[in-house]
């Protein structure tokens, strides 16, 4: 049987660092870009907690104002549109364009899975190169929710056609790993920064510190399996 990985995409696949030189210049404050995508983030699981499910770029248009506010900024539908518009141009992590031609030398089906509009997803990917190292993009728009709700993965699984404890996800966010497993996923956390830890109360089955790292442990985990 193939095996299957998913992919989450902002910070995993793509690197938001490069949008750190733009939220400089319109917040003054090299930590803004940081501050918002927690902002962007917290919007969308209070969002889904509340039953008040949001699109996830409208949660981030929503953590821009809250930062301008926190931080004694206005901001124009200009500067709102510069980052929309930045957010389509991002590169890849220097270990992603190896870790995902090694996965599908493997034989590993590699799915793009994001909070993210399928269509954003696609020109992220278009953007970065990487079009044609995914074979299918997934977004948990198609159930409606936002990750880590157990429907987005859910969802996910249905849309491949394949049970959920057969997938696995790629990630650098313990709550994405968190809400992976908890709906039936097996999930490896990429470790690249320090600050990126694994959830005790929700253990991932595999960390590794590249994504061709990771790919290789979870096809020595299925092996063992």
């Amino acid at each position: 049987m193939t095996l299957t990985c998913l992919f989450d995409i902002n910070e995993t696949v793509l690197d938001l660092s490069a949008l750190d030189g733009l939220f400089t210049e319109l917040f003054g404050d090299p930590q803004s870009r940081t501050l918002w995508f927690a902002q962007t983030l917290q919007n969308a699981m209070t969002a889904e907690l509340c039953g008040r499910h949001a699109p996830f770029e409208v949660q981030g248009q929503a953590a821009l104002d809250m930062i301008a506010a926190r931080l004694g900024r206005t901001l124009a539908a200009a500067d709102k549109q510069r980052v929309a518009d930045a957010l389509k141009r991002l590169p890849a992590h220097a270990d992603v364009r190896a870790g995902l031609d090694f996965a599908r030398a493997q034989g590993v089906r590699c799915i793009a899975f994001s909070n993210n509009a399928r269509a954003a997803t696609q020109a992220q990917l278009e953007y970065a190169g990487l079009s044609d190292a995914f074979a299918d993009i997934l977004s948990a728009e198609d159930a409606s929710a936002s990750k880590p709700a157990t429907a987005t993965y859910r969802q996910a699984a249905a849309n491949l056609g394949e049970p959920v404890e057969r997938l696995w996800l790629i990630a650098v966010h313990a709550w994405d790993i968190a809400g992976a497993q908890a709906a039936g996923f097996r999930g490896a956390l990429l470790q690249r920064r320090s600050d990126q830890v694994a959830n005790p109360l929700a253990p991932p089955l595999v960390t590794a510190g590249t994504l061709q790292e990771a790919v290789a442990r979870i096809l020595v985990h299925e092996d063992r399996s």
